[in-house]
């Protein structure tokens, strides 16, 4: 099964694209590159097999991240997770418009973005999952397969937490338990062994 882990950057502050890229690569995804406009995001979506946007709304140049996106997805569809420091009702509305399968407010955190990448793929690319792997669940016991079957679903580790009532260091200690034993390396590789 393929995996969906190239991921464009549109972001014009370097520092923040930067910080972005390399928690990027250390939850397990390829930054393909980095555009701080609407002529450098095309030119990446082109000449790469992206898999993911995740865009900044307020860009150099003409166009900002909303019309840059709408732009690109005329090439290709590909989910987009917005970036930004405003939530405001006209922006929310602007972005409801497009391709977007997440938006985080600045400051997000690297558990936020990584749910939000996870959630935003497996949305968008769940017509590629044939059925549950059911011999991949064989090695795991029943608490760890409710943990991987909520995962799957786009659960935090909070929200599992509230679910099965129990500690968030609980689910944290299963999910690293369920990561050794089933050899991957993120939650995004985990569940796409589970729908293998």
């Amino acid at each position: 099964m393929e995996e969906y882990k190239n991921i464009l950057i549109i972001e014009d502050e370097l520092l923040i694209a930067q910080d972005l890229s390399y928690l990027l690569e250390d939850l397990g995804f390829n930054c393909i590159g980095i555009a701080k406009n609407y002529e450098r995001a095309m030119f990446l979506f082109n000449t790469n097999d992206v898999h993911l946007i995740l865009c900044d709304i307020n860009i150099e140049g003409d166009k900002d991240g909303i019309e840059t996106v709408f732009e690109l997805n005329k090439i290709k569809k590909t989910p987009v997770i917005y970036l930004s420091a405003y939530s405001d009702h006209e922006l929310i509305k602007r972005i409801s418009d497009s391709s977007t399968y997440g938006y985080l407010v600045k400051p997000y955190n690297e558990r936020s973005l990584e749910v939000a990448i996870n959630v935003a793929i497996n949305k968008f690319y769940e017509y590629d999952f044939k059925e549950i792997n059911t011999d991949f669940l064989s090695n795991f016991t029943s608490r760890e397969i409710e943990i991987i079957k909520l995962l799957a679903a786009g659960k935090s580790s909070s929200e599992i937490a509230e679910i099965l009532f129990i500690s968030p260091q609980t689910v944290s200690k299963h999910r690293s338990n369920i990561l050794k034993k089933s050899g991957c390396k993120s939650s995004t590789e985990l569940i796409h062994q589970y729908y293998q």
